[in-house]
């Protein structure tokens, strides 16, 4: 399913989904019932129960607000988990939310939504001047008279269980029947303790007319990318729309990769495919992410084509950040990635290697096209080769890598400039971050335990005189190469 680009294409979507609810599903629904039990339901749709409404409405509406089940990498989408369960702040016991919006990277709580059946009604009270009011009031105590001061009981538990078991709190909640829908822009304001109950932080659409109306609001509030306050990856063409040349104070390159395993009849192999990419940094701190799709590249296994491959790459690398530096009116040159590393504020907003999915990744390359360089940066080396290491007893492993190779994730093999067979190396590149160690390593995009080499996830014999992150590695307390300076 292709991502909802902006408002209007989230009405359109809405409209079919609410035209399909009401001529196909609901009838279906009703026909089906009848058939398999003798007993009619009633003519008002609204007597559906709550999971129809779930399955053929809900799921649908946040779908089309870019939240969805599904793991599709290429759209940079969140996970969205039905029937999450919570260790209940008030109960001690496990509940279950309807859906738990995630922040894909970290797991971070972003949205949470409690659904009902489509019989529900918003809540009424009398001398309140809006439904926003009436919520309100429903909050601070004020007995609603009806199943709503259960549900908004309930609610608050999920929101404190989640910011009780995580430390943070969902940037939006929302209750809906699919037709009517309540949206707390703002869960500490509304369920935690001090709040004030700003009724301006709390939106209330009616029914499902009342969403067609003021679809640009719901959209605008809710759709993924703007809880997310993120920008995903950007065309050549949305550029301009979303930053002025002016407000752009860096630029590095970096690469967009793809990590395969191969399957084969005897001899599964490594398939590594990247795309070129451009990391533009504001001057109010945000990050954005510029790609050419649909152009990819994939590393060559014959050896004689590695240097045209990184050639090609180099000049995508280059024709981009030209192309915008020409649409956004700017001569911006690119920042070195060490640079990138001696800065705390930048580099804690943006680590140079971020999974953003299984074995897919984004890597900043700084002012390098590609995380492999062209040439060593220290000639004649005599660690390539395993044998050579071996006669020296420094080899690595029990035999050479002879094959490109999946495990270990080793794209070069013994004898090639890429590869590295020095045990010493090897052992310090897998060696975990630690707590007591992470000072002496110096800033790594890896967590606690996950292994020094920036790479290691994807490529653990790299010679470390071709890889773009030689200089940070080297530079720090822990890391030193035998092949000299």
């Amino acid at each position: 399913m292709s991502r909802v680009r902006n408002a209007n294409e989230f009405l359109l979507k809405f409209r079919k989904i609410q035209q399909g609810y009401r001529k196909l599903f609901a009838p279906r629904i009703k026909s089906v019932r009848l058939k398999y039990t003798g007993t009619p339901l009633e003519n008002d749709s609204n007597n559906i129960l709550e999971h129809h409404g779930r399955e053929y409405v809900v799921n649908a509406v946040l779908a089309a607000l870019n939240w969805r089940m599904d793991r599709n990498p290429q759209d940079d989408l969140p996970n969205l988990l039905p029937e999450a369960s919570v260790r209940s702040h008030r109960t001690n016991t496990i509940r279950r939310l309807d859906y738990l919006g995630l922040e894909k990277d970290t797991d971070k709580p972003l949205l949470i939504v409690e659904t009902k059946r489509p019989s529900t009604r918003l809540p009424y009270l009398h001398g309140a001047s809006s439904h926003s009011e009436v919520i309100v009031q429903g909050l601070k105590g004020h007995e609603l008279g009806s199943e709503w001061d259960g549900w908004l009981t309930d609610v608050k538990d999920y929101v404190c269980s989640v910011h009780n078991q995580t430390q943070n709190l969902p940037r939006r909640v929302v209750i809906t029947n699919g037709d009517w829908l309540v949206l707390f822009l703002d869960p500490s304001n509304s369920f935690l303790e001090p709040g004030t109950f700003d009724s301006a932080s709390v939106i209330v659409f009616t029914d499902s007319s009342d969403i067609e109306r003021r679809y640009s609001e719901l959209f605008n509030n809710l759709e993924f990318g703007s809880v997310l306050d993120k920008i995903r990856p950007l065309t050549l063409g949305e550029l301009a729309f979303h930053i002025e040349g002016s407000a752009l104070e860096r630029v590095m390159h970096g690469l967009r990769l793809r990590y395969i395993d191969q399957p084969g009849i005897f001899n599964p192999k490594p398939i590594i495919k990247v795309a070129p990419v451009l990391f533009l940094r504001s001057i109010y701190g945000s990050w954005l992410h510029v790609e050419n799709p649909p152009a990819e590249y994939e590393i060559p296994h014959a050896r004689d084509k590695l240097q045209e491959h990184l050639e090609d790459l180099e000049s995508a690398g280059r024709d981009l950040l030209k192309e915008v530096n020409r649409r956004l009116g700017i001569a911006l040159q690119p920042s070195a990635l060490s640079k990138h590393y001696d800065d705390e504020d930048t580099f804690n907003t943006l680590h140079s290697i971020v999974e953003c999915s299984n074995d897919e990744y984004k890597i900043v390359t700084g002012d390098e096209t590609h995380y492999l360089l062209q040439r060593p940066s220290i000639l004649d080396c005599p660690y390539h080769d395993w044998s050579d290491c071996n006669a020296q007893n420094v080899a690595s492993g029990s035999s050479p890598i002879v094959k490109r190779s999946i495990e270990p994730r080793s794209f070069f093999m013994s004898g090639e400039t890429h590869h590295c067979a020095h045990k010493d190396v090897n052992s310090a590149k897998a060696a975990p971050i630690t707590n007591t160690n992470s000072t002496r390593c110096g800033r790594r995009s890896g967590q606690d335990r996950d292994a020094f080499c920036e790479i290691w996830r994807f490529e653990e014999h790299l010679c470390c005189r071709t890889c773009a992150f030689e200089e940070v590695c080297t530079k720090t307390d822990v890391f030193q190469l035998p092949c000299g300076s």
